[in-house]
């Protein structure tokens, strides 16, 4: 290549870096408002829009909700260990929890998880609501195996919540919770939903698998039973119910009743003071492994071996036998034995519901009715 036309590539390179230089200037003080002498603007979250819109949105919802949630006090005797006496010291004892006003069945009532005011009799429990009035308690009807409790009271009554939907909730969904952690009446705390579906609670007696909890990462400790998880709409969509804790405290792993369930159960209490639950009439393995799900061609940890079949109920007369695996319920693929134990107790009596079961390798369809039980 000549010499003029080395020079005209140095030029048009030279003219290139120097448009590129004046966009890259140009670019930064755009970006960061600022030239060699001007100051940077302070951050605000007034002026962060998507932060101020969040935080509008979350203090909209609290306050939705908030005036229908009510602080529960319980005061009652409790035998402590031995004193120097030897004899048992009786102590008083006052613990608290939440609750939230609701219009069930054209009724306004208290509810709230029943650990709360278990064995407690009505002039024990003591409700106050957010306008400072106390709230007499008339009766206490509840329901252990679902673990919840509906309060008849009078006087100065709060508005009732709005429920929302907890079928649509799922996993990431931002959450709130309002509750009485430590007797902190109307405490609000924020989280994400961690997972749908949980049917145990690591170290809770307590915990049921006729309930699909809602695990939440949202600040719950005790005294915060039985207060409301809120969507973004302020509309409750469950009831806080226990935690999973080696301390006692919040440890970011909590569990909400989703109001589906609470709903289903409190109209009962309402309507009859007593609630029926559908059953199938047998036992489930628990010694069910994976060696044994292989000898008989499942190839992935799916479904429940039946240990036993009540002669006469509604698994015996469907023509279930023992060591019947089901495969399926209702269409949906069995997990393991809590899980079918849940979708039972979701079940409606009295509707003929189509099963899928392995039998000594085979696989068959059935149809099984589930029959009418009292729950606890």
């Amino acid at each position: 290549m000549n010499k003029k036309g080395k020079r005209k590539i140095n030029v048009c390179v030279q003219s290139v870096a120097f448009v590129l230089g004046c966009c890259l200037c140009f670019t930064l003080t755009a970006v960061y408002g600022q030239s060699d002498t001007e100051q940077p603007e302070t951050f605000s979250a007034k002026t962060f829009l998507p932060a101020a819109s969040l935080s509008k949105t979350l203090r909209q919802s609290a306050e939705k909700a908030s005036p229908s949630v009510v602080h529960i006090q319980v005061s009652h005797r409790r035998s402590v260990s031995p004193g120097r006496s030897g004899r048992a010291v009786i102590m008083q004892v006052e613990e608290s929890g939440s609750g939230i006003a609701a219009d069930i069945a054209g009724k306004t009532v208290i509810l709230t998880n029943r650990h709360v005011v278990a064995g407690n009799d009505a002039d024990s429990i003591q409700i106050l609501t957010k306008d400072r009035y106390i709230l007499k308690v008339l009766n206490v009807t509840e329901n252990e195996d679902f673990d919840i409790a509906v309060i008849d009271v009078s006087g100065k009554l709060p508005p009732p919540v709005v429920f929302g939907n907890s079928d649509e909730l799922a996993a990431g969904g931002i959450i709130l919770v309002l509750g009485s952690p430590f007797g902190l009446e109307r405490s609000l705390s924020l989280g994400i939903i961690s997972a749908v579906g949980r049917r145990s609670i690591p170290g809770n007696g307590a915990a049921t698998p006729r309930i699909g909890f809602f695990q939440i990462d949202a600040a719950v400790n005790p005294g915060s039973s039985g207060g409301p998880m809120l969507n973004l709409d302020g509309e409750v969509v469950g009831l806080s119910t226990a935690i999973a804790t080696q301390g006692g405290g919040n440890e970011g792993v909590a569990f909400v009743m989703p109001i589906k369930t609470v709903l289903r159960i409190a109209e009962q209490l309402v309507k009859t003071g007593s609630v029926v639950k559908a059953y199938i009439g047998c036992g489930f393995d628990a010694s069910f492994s994976m060696d044994d799900r292989r000898r008989l061609g499942i190839d992935r940890f799916i479904g429940s071996r039946l240990k036993t079949v009540e002669p006469g109920g509604p698994a015996g007369t469907a023509g279930l036998k023992t060591g019947d695996v089901i495969l399926a319920f209702n269409n949906v693929e069995i997990e393991e034995d809590s899980h079918i134990v849940l979708l039972v107790a979701e079940s409606e009596t009295g509707k003929p519901i189509p099963l899928k079961i392995n039998r000594n390798g085979q696989t068959l369809d059935i149809t099984l009715t589930p029959a009418t039980q009292l729950s606890r």
